[in-house]
């Protein structure tokens, strides 16, 4: 991977068979992805050459700069873009058409050109219920959700999980206005039965003491050893069958990951999130089954080495 992302003006041009892909943020130096779609695209290579002059990399691009920047990378021959922060929700205004999944999180991180036109997907979703199925042998219908934080990440995580049919899906926030904001989101689409929110001020532990539940951190406590957990209750006090699952991927074993594990419940970080809604990206991108196991390898290799 090249040390240093792209800035707008520098970024490579394509022109058929060679395509370019891209994920844009601000900053965007800590992003991993082009390892793991390059490894994709490596072994989609092997089985057709169409995709040997297929490439993806990372752009920083500030937020004032997205719709500009949209028209420049369909000019250099770019077919897909991931977004991630600070452009998650401010690229709808800039889109062409959405997807029904990302119109209702509110939030993209998936953009594919046709026929000109930037259509807009959310696919943070189908990483988080792939990672919980596969890491944690969870099964979100009729599961008890309760969710960390307010913002992007946990807005697709909600959605996801009432669409799947959750029986409870509990927003956690520090910030009342966030989450009265998420709260009101959710309301217009689902049934108030299944959803509720607490700030601090308002949290009853007595409601989820030796009570099994999904737990998601999508806040960003945790990215330092410093942070203290974002979780307001021990997690000995969950029931036994409770699982933690923490979008943070590095440092790969956050305090809350440690709390759960010194619990006794089962837990996994967000590497595995990262990497299945890359791999249904790319499958937008290029209408193939794309091995999400080879993207894994080579986050740990990544990692490890």
């Amino acid at each position: 991977m090249r040390k240093r992302p792209f800035f707008l003006e520098e970024i490579p041009q394509f022109t058929l068979p060679s395509i370019g892909l891209a994920v844009l943020g601000h900053p965007i130096s800590h992003s991993i992805s082009p390892v793991l779609h390059n490894a994709a695209l490596s072994d989609l290579s092997l089985k057709d050459s169409a995709f040997k002059g297929w490439s993806y990399h990372r752009v920083d691009i500030k937020a004032e700069n997205l719709a500009n920047a949209l028209v420049t990378f369909a000019e250099a021959g770019y077919l897909g873009l991931n977004l991630t922060i600070p452009h998650k929700v401010e690229a709808l205004k800039s889109v062409d058409r959405l997807d029904s999944e990302a119109s209702l999180i509110g939030a993209i991180n998936t953009l594919c050109l046709r026929d000109g036109e930037w259509f807009g997907y959310n696919t943070d979703g189908y990483g988080l219920h792939q990672a919980l199925r596969k890491d944690l042998g969870c099964e979100i219908p009729n599961s008890k959700i309760l969710i960390l934080g307010a913002g992007g990440a946990a807005r697709a995580a909600a959605v996801k999980c009432l669409l799947e049919g959750a029986s409870t899906v509990h927003i956690h926030n520090r910030s009342p206005e966030r989450l009265h904001d998420l709260l009101s989101l959710l309301s217009n689409h689902f049934e108030h039965s299944r959803i509720s929110g607490t700030t601090v001020s308002n949290f009853r532990k007595v409601e989820f003491i030796d009570q099994d539940w999904i737990v998601i951190n999508a806040t960003s406590l945790g990215l330092s050893e410093e942070d203290p957990s974002p979780f307001c209750m021990p997690c000995t006090e969950l029931g036994k069958k409770s699982v933690v699952y923490d979008m943070i991927y590095n440092p790969a074993k956050t305090k809350l990951l440690a709390e759960a594990d010194e619990a006794g419940l089962s837990f996994a970080n967000g590497l595995s999130m990262l990497v299945y809604q890359a791999a249904k990206s790319l499958e937008i991108w290029t209408d193939q089954e794309v091995c999400a196991e080879r993207m894994l390898e080579a986050a740990k290799n990544y990692f490890s080495g």
